[in-house]
């Protein structure tokens, strides 16, 4: 694999997330949420979100995507410096292709991140929500030094009232 140059994501980047975001969800998530939903309607959800995201970006709002010259976009990560007083910035995504996990991408994505908030001087704090069931991505958080800190359920319809985990990293440092 060539090497990855982390960049910010531009609008013309949304079909690309969208789809990293439909298969990594129906990998990582086809135990969690409703089948009906990832065999279709996934597809234009998140290009619609990622769309409107990217389209027009909130201030705090920021994603980061991971390019190669061979494979093309293989991941990428979302975060909204300072959204909650208590927490910190939250990752709102962090999702690498399938095939290419186990690689560091999300690793470099995560830290990547934390970089850039630190240097944007957000607050202090990192948080994110992990279902509960998606065993693999809890390991993931909490090797990188994540604490779970709250238990709480899923507002995504399809999640059909799943148990989420509240996971954070007290200090922007624990991942730079």
């Amino acid at each position: 694999m060539a090497d990855i140059i982390y960049r910010a994501a531009r609008v013309t980047d949304a079909p690309t997330i969208a789809a990293i975001h439909v298969a990594s969800w129906r990998d990582a998530y086809r135990a969690i949420l409703d089948p009906v939903f990832l065999a279709g309607p996934i597809e234009d959800d998140r290009l619609s979100h990622w769309l409107g995201k990217l389209d027009t970006p909130a201030s705090n709002f920021m994603v980061e995507i991971a390019p190669t010259s061979d494979e093309g976009l293989v991941g990428f990560v979302a975060t909204h410096r300072d959204l909650d007083r208590r927490w910190g910035s939250l990752v709102d995504n962090l999702h690498v292709r399938p095939e290419m996990r186990g690689r560091k991408i999300g690793e470099a994505l995560l830290r990547s991140a934390a970089r850039k908030l630190a240097a944007q001087q957000a607050g202090n704090g990192l948080y994110l929500w992990v279902f509960e069931a998606n065993e693999a991505a809890l390991r993931f958080y909490k090797r990188m030094g994540g604490q779970v800190v709250e238990r709480n359920i899923s507002q995504i319809p399809a999640a059909n009232g799943r148990t989420i985990l509240r996971l954070h990293w007290p200090a922007l440092s624990d991942l730079c």
